[in-house]
């Protein structure tokens, strides 16, 4: 079982590719070049759900031959505050622990919820080419989460 900010999660898959390779990108690349993929650009649909012990969220990801992610859609675990929300910055660390890039919500998803998204791209929790050219280079400032006495 995974685990998030000591919430225990399951992750499910409806593709059978991402299933098999266990969402790992090396794993995911061999299984598409076996089927005569290779040096083929590839894309991956699938929903994802997310298990928290009390909630659940709902993702449809395009995973990307490149290692990019796109979310395309998203069902809230219903928490809309962004403080509170443990399923986009879950995405995010099981993507990129998988050897997928930090995934990016599509510019439509970005048009109709802008704060919500906006949040998590200023955070660096996601990764944003729409929010890049809309706001310009964001800063990532990680001296608050930075122990005093780990510089000692």
């Amino acid at each position: 079982m995974n685990e998030f900010e000591g919430q225990p999660f399951i992750m499910n898959f409806s593709d059978h590719t991402i299933l098999e390779g266990e969402g790992e990108y090396e794993r995911v690349k061999e299984i598409m070049e076996n089927e005569s993929y290779v040096g083929c650009d590839w894309m991956v649909r699938s929903e994802v759900t997310i298990d928290f012990p009390i909630n659940s969220c709902i993702f449809i990801v395009h995973f990307y031959q490149n290692r990019e992610i796109y979310i395309v859609e998203y069902q809230s675990s219903s928490v809309s505050d962004v403080f509170y929300n443990s399923d986009i910055p879950c995405l995010s660390m099981w993507s990129q622990d998988k050897g997928w890039n930090c995934p990016q919500p599509h510019p439509d998803l970005i048009r109709d919820a802008t704060e919500f998204w906006k949040h998590f791209w200023e955070t660096g929790v996601l990764d944003s080419e729409y929010l890049d050219e809309k706001c310009g280079k964001r800063i990532v400032d990680y001296t608050d989460y930075i122990d005093e006495e780990d510089d000692e």
